[in-house]
């Protein structure tokens, strides 16, 4: 059996609204926490690519989290759930740029996820 972290850094809009920095400090909680599900064994980590949202996910590049999540963990495989392929949103060329990018900083633990989405 394979386990795996889903990462949306959600911040509440009452904790945006107490604290400036809240979307920073879930960021970096959310990287802690996938640098000690590579120390516990976990296979994946998977983040959305969701814009302009409130009150749900606040990962707006997640190709630049999971670079990061690469850069400080040695096992876990890192992962977009979902790249929205769609030209007026990711042309497709460039994706494909920084999908081979990762793959390539990350020594082959990228996963790359695509689909339609919906932001």
């Amino acid at each position: 059996m394979e386990f795996g972290y889903f990462a949306q850094a959600f911040v509440p809009n009452f904790e945006v609204e107490a604290e400036p920095g809240a979307e920073h400090r879930r960021l970096m909680e959310n990287l802690d926490f996938a640098v000690e599900c590579d120390r516990n064994g976990v296979k994946y980590v998977w983040c959305p690519e969701h814009h302009f949202l409130t009150e749900y996910s606040h990962m707006p590049a997640p190709e630049v989290f999971l670079s990061f999540v690469a850069a400080r963990t040695e096992r876990i495989h890192v992962g977009t759930a979902i790249t929205n392929t769609t030209p007026k949103v990711n042309h497709p060329a460039r994706v494909v740029e920084r999908v081979t990018m990762l793959d390539h900083l990350s020594e082959g633990r990228f996963e790359f996820g695509t689909g339609r989405g919906s932001s």
